[in-house]
């Protein structure tokens, strides 16, 4: 496992890991919660849900232990399509009334800082 600083970045590398991470986790967990939180009948919503949510940080996880390269590229991609799949996902069950307005644009919220900080790591 590569050192951290204080901070959270490796030191000595492309830093910014443990951001990448805690924005991912924080996505996962809200997720998690929203999914349990959906109105009843919409089960297969909400298990596509935690599917998305807990490929999206194993795959965070995965990217970041290994050396930059194929590998690490092809967990940052599944990363943002699972991401990707969930603002579907959010918009489906904003949709069909499955979850409110102020939900959703706290869970947008934390899905877009997830985004960015993907995006961050596949520009690198």
């Amino acid at each position: 496992m590569a050192a951290l600083s204080q901070s959270g970045r490796r030191v000595g590398g492309a830093g910014g890991w443990l951001e990448t991470f805690r924005a991912g986790d924080a996505w996962v967990v809200a997720s998690w919660e929203a999914a349990a939180a959906l109105a009843p009948g919409t089960g297969e919503l909400a298990r596509r849900m935690r599917r998305g949510a807990l490929d999206c940080g194993c795959a965070l996880v995965a990217a970041a232990q290994c050396s930059a390269g194929e590998d690490r590229r092809g967990y940052i991609e599944r990363a943002h399509g699972s991401l990707m799949e969930a603002r579907y996902l959010l918009y489906l069950a904003k949709r069909v009334g499955s979850l409110d307005s102020k939900r959703y644009k706290a869970l947008t919220t934390r899905l877009d800082r997830a985004l960015r900080e993907i995006t961050a790591r596949r520009l690198s």
